[in-house]
Formats: C-alpha cells, sequence, structure tokens
C-alpha cells in the first residue's frame, strides 16, 4: 500500500510549515493562481507517506491518506 499527505477541508493557511518540514525535495510547494491566491500543491508521486508535515501542521490541515 502507498500512502500520501493530503490537504484537509479549509484549514490551511498556507504558512508553508509543511513545506519546510518536508523531508523529500519538491513534494509540496506553494503555488500561486491567478497571480495573486497562493495554493499548496502535493505532488503524490515524490510524496512518500511519512506524515511529518501532518505531524508539522499548526492547522491540523493535513492527513495521511491510501492513493
Amino acid at each position: 500500500m502507498y500512502y500520501t499527505a493530503s490537504l484537509k477541508g479549509d484549514e490551511c493557511n498556507r504558512c508553508g510549515v509543511c513545506i519546510l518540514s518536508c523531508p523529500e525535495a519538491n513534494a509540496i510547494k506553494l503555488i500561486k493562481l491567478n497571480g495573486k491566491a497562493k495554493e499548496i500543491e502535493i505532488c503524490e508521486l515524490r510524496c512518500k507517506g511519512c506524515g511529518l508535515c501532518v505531524e508539522m501542521c499548526p492547522q491540523a490541515a493535513l492527513e495521511v491518506v491510501q492513493r
């Protein structure tokens, strides 16, 4: 079985702690939408499902799910 991090609901405030805590390069990115709004993007191919981002998220906005 394979696991990946996933955003849950609207709890994310785009603080970037998940990006800094992730040991996999480019598994989690903060992308711009329409030039201004920002959104967290999780690359399921790079994410190993370790859950470190889930533990570090101050908003409890992430969870580990089965792919």
